[in-house]
């Protein structure tokens, strides 16, 4: 098999490489039905304080439990700013060990604590949340610590996977170095000249063009639509009465 034989094949490969996309470290989905609360449910209001003793059937949340919640408005690390209020509403009954801790329909709100933008030099935008309350269609607040949950459980959430900018710097020189590797390997055996010559010319462009490509693209933002599903995480474990709650007869 000639030279010019493994080009084509080489050109043949080099043509077909796909695009990857990086993924986010959370996760949601998205969907149309708004949470409605459980009309069965019958509640005195009252409101937890960490001085005031709980009294009836008390029960401790521990810390890393999920709440399934949907956000009610989009949010982006595009326009995010620290102090900015975040609202959710759980879209399911809040059971813990079979007690109802919170109905569906209770908002969840919560702050921004860190929001940075997307910029160049593929450096991913960060948002970060801090919920503290739950209150109930029944004017029951719940103090709470609670963030999104993410992959590493810090609850910083970053659009994309590139933690580590130095790394992604180092792959793309990388992937533009092997792809200008066969660019000239290529081409050199086609035009019938020095296939050495060829492939180290090429791999020197490929690393300049892979390091031009890492400095210039822009990072990917954080971006949830409304009417997402996603899972917060207590941060501190949470204690409530729910002898508050009681069915209709």
């Amino acid at each position: 098999m000639n030279n010019k034989l493994i080009a084509m094949l080489m050109l043949a490969s080099l043509c077909s490489f796909n695009t990857v996309y990086a993924a986010s470290n959370y996760s949601f989905q998205q969907t149309q039905t708004q949470p409605v609360y459980n009309s069965q449910y019958v509640q005195q209001p009252m409101q937890y304080s960490s001085s005031q003793p709980l009294h009836g059937n008390v029960v401790m949340v521990p810390a890393g439990t999920a709440l399934p919640a949907m956000l009610t408005a989009p949010l982006s690390s595009a326009n995010a700013s620290p102090g900015q209020t975040v609202t959710m509403a759980l879209n399911s009954d809040f059971y813990y060990n079979n007690k109802l801790i919170a109905p569906a329909g209770s908002t969840i709100s919560g702050t921004v604590i860190e929001a940075s933008k997307a910029k160049r030099g593929s450096m991913n935008g960060k948002l970060s949340i801090r919920f503290t309350q739950i209150f109930t269609p029944y004017g029951t607040q719940i103090p709470i610590s609670a963030v999104i949950k993410t992959d590493d459980n810090t609850g910083v959430l970053i659009g994309g996977t590139k933690l580590d900018v130095t790394k992604e710097y180092a792959k793309d020189v990388a992937a533009g170095s092997a792809v200008g590797a066969l660019s000239g390997l290529v081409f050199g055996a086609l035009a019938g000249g020095d296939l050495g010559r060829g492939t180290a010319l090429g791999t020197a462009v490929g690393a300049g063009g892979g390091l031009v490509k890492s400095a210039w693209d822009k990072g990917n933002e954080v971006e949830i639509p409304a009417n997402s599903c996603i899972d917060l995480m207590l941060t501190q474990p949470i204690t409530v009465s729910t002898s508050s709650y009681s069915y209709e007869n």
